[in-house]
């Protein structure tokens, strides 16, 4: 009889070795498996040996297709996991370093209220879990797009017409829908270097726009 979930962590990563280095390191005990997709490094990234890596070298990076094909990855390697009753999966960017306990502690509120997806406060405010099932305009109470856990029995897709910024709004909007977002307090997780990509290519701020507007047209509007 199933007595379990398998543990997952799916690592977005691109030409940032150290931090993908500390990104592992923080959540490797805490999962079963660890896949980095590796967006076009150059030199591509090396891991040990029991760290899985799927190698994508699409540019400009469709962050949604990278979620998406990390995914289905978990998808066809549970199958072998069959002692286990389901599958959760840290969806992180390289850059997010989380604390000891994260992962045991945003999955058991994802468990006592049914929702496919958690995360904990952005800003590491202390409170209990918050459920949203509802999507709303406060944007300091949204999923952090750089480290959050999805239920893979929920089946999420990322909405790939939105590649660079907002996907990760619309997986939070998404889930509302589909058994709610919770947030639970404390378990800080640092955001090393938000939008340096974004600060360092124009075009990516230009597909930033672009993703505006595709979430505009799915959703009605946009929050923020």
């Amino acid at each position: 009889m199933p007595t379990s979930r398998l543990r997952g962590s799916l690592i977005l990563t691109h030409n940032r070795p150290e931090l993908l280095a500390e990104c592992i390191t923080a959540i490797k005990p805490q999962v079963d498996l660890v896949l980095v997709v590796d967006n076009a490094s150059d030199p591509p990234a090396r891991v040990e040996q029991d760290v899985h890596v799927l190698y994508v070298p699409d540019q400009p990076p469709n962050l949604a297709n990278l979620w998406n094909q990390g995914w289905d990855w978990f998808a066809k390697f549970s199958h072998q996991y069959n002692e286990h009753d389901g599958l959760d999966i840290a969806v992180l960017c390289d850059d997010a370093i989380v604390p000891e306990g994260w992962f045991a502690a945003v999955t058991a509120a994802m468990r006592q209220t049914g929702a496919a997806v958690g995360c904990s406060n952005p800003f590491g405010s202390v409170h209990p879990p918050v459920l949203k099932t509802q999507p709303d305009n406060n944007i300091a109470a949204r999923m952090p797009g750089w480290a959050w856990v999805t239920d893979a029995d929920k089946g999420l897709r990322a909405d790939e017409s939105m590649h660079f910024w907002w996907c990760d709004s619309d997986i939070d909007w998404q889930s509302r829908a589909a058994g709610g977002m919770v947030m639970i307090g404390g378990y800080l997780v640092p955001n090393m270097r938000p939008n340096e990509f974004l600060m360092q290519r124009p075009d990516l701020g230009e597909q930033a726009g672009r993703d505006g507007e595709a979430f505009a047209a799915k959703w009605g509007y946009r929050p923020w």
